[in-house]
């Protein structure tokens, strides 16, 4: 039987790239299969949102944290909390803001049970939270509206980490 025929073109795609030409060529007995690239992925489909609303979901994820501090600190290993949030750039340009919140100097074995502490109080403020399986000790938790959370034992803190989804900014001129 005989093979189909070929389209015209290089006789070997590999000597198109350096490297695989070099490679063929130092070891001719080699099999070397070359498969398609992924597709890049697409721009995610994302709300547009003006300075004023995205400054307000900032507030608002600010305030999930506190109500989180707030519990927290009647806890009786509560040491205080160092508090930093920031906006984050994605590879599209879109932004999210992010927040958290570091509780220090804790003794042995209190960043455990405040971790337990704030996996309760999520849930009692209406988080969906479950605990993240590895070697540390960490929860994950995420509210509706894609606002997540992740808390993390370190030898002696825990780590409170709040996001909000990514959004397409927008001049406020745009949005209205």
């Amino acid at each position: 039987m005989t093979p189909p025929a070929t389209e015209p073109g290089a006789p070997d795609p590999l000597l198109d790239n350096p490297m695989l030409r070099v490679l063929r060529e130092r070891h001719p007995e080699v099999d070397i299969v070359v498969l398609p690239q992924p597709v890049p992925a697409a721009e995610p489909d994302v709300a547009p949102l003006g300075r004023e609303q995205r400054d307000a979901d900032a507030n608002a994820i600010e305030r999930l944290v506190d109500d989180l501090v707030a519990r927290l600190s009647r806890e009786p290993a509560w040491t205080g909390a160092q508090r930093f949030g920031h906006w984050r750039t994605n590879g599209w340009g879109q932004v999210s803001y992010g927040t958290a919140a570091e509780v220090g100097g804790l003794a042995d074995g209190a960043n455990i049970a405040l971790l337990r502490a704030a996996g309760h109080a999520l849930e009692g403020h209406g988080w969906d939270a479950e605990p993240v399986a590895g070697d540390r000790p960490r929860i994950s938790a995420s509210r509706p509206g894609g606002v997540t959370a992740s808390l993390t034992v370190r030898p002696a803190s825990l780590v409170i980490t709040c996001r909000g989804p990514f959004v397409r900014p927008v001049d406020d001129e745009d949005s209205r």
